[in-house]
């Protein structure tokens, strides 16, 4: 993973099944997926191996893309994401409320074990320029880009906070400049945590998770 090795990524995949983890994007709440699609002679689907290095027909946002990585910071647990939770009058009258629905998506060990693998993405892997670099926290996530650097991505988090850059031309033209998204996640989200003075925490192992030496 802190590598971002293809081949085995494409591998896993095999072994799984792409229909399995299509399932599972849907789960995470990926709504721009294609089961199958007709344009003229030529039919698309995003049920294929494809899919283990982010070959969707019609993309993600980037909103949908850091609700699923939330999932895995959050114990596998996926909740929806929401632009509000409440508004109030001027009388702090309750006008609207809106919560968001919250579903186990994946085993606890399965999400720590990612968040476990993606820690060494910001240490020893494609992202190292991720850790944060005067506030001690770790970091967890993962880099991605797509041919000629048209598309550069960082979705990651720490025990408080997940948050995705993505950046890219309208016209899909490459890129020259592929890190400064990366700086540029690293800056906001140290900032944050700079500010709220948020004391030093590890991600916390479940006890479904047993280590040996």
């Amino acid at each position: 993973i802190y590598n971002s090795m293809n081949v085995v990524a494409v591998k896993a995949l095999e072994q799984v099944g792409p229909s399995v983890a299509f399932n599972y994007l849907k789960k995470l709440g990926f709504s721009t997926l294609v089961t199958s699609m007709v344009v003229g002679n030529q039919e698309f689907t995003d049920i294929g191996l494809p899919l283990a290095l982010g070959g969707l027909t019609n993309g993600v946002t980037n909103l949908e893309m850091t609700a699923a990585y939330a999932a895995i910071a959050n114990n596998g647990v996926y909740q929806s994401p929401i632009l509000y939770t409440v508004i109030l009058d001027h009388d702090d009258k309750l006008l609207l409320s809106n919560e968001s629905e919250a579903t186990q998506v994946m085993k606890t060990s399965t999400a720590w074990l990612l968040t476990d693998a993606m820690e060494d993405t910001t240490t020893i892997g494609t992202g190292s320029r991720l850790a944060f670099k005067d506030y001690k926290m770790p970091v967890a996530g993962k880099t991605g880009t797509t041919s000629d650097n048209k598309d550069s991505w960082f979705a990651g988090f720490t025990p408080y906070y997940t948050a995705t850059t993505w950046v890219g031309y309208d016209n899909n033209a490459g890129q020259t400049e592929t890190k400064y998204h990366q700086h540029m996640w690293r800056e906001i989200m140290e900032r944050i945590h700079t500010s709220k003075a948020l004391p030093y925490t590890e991600f916390e192992m479940p006890d479904s998770v047993i280590s040996a030496v």
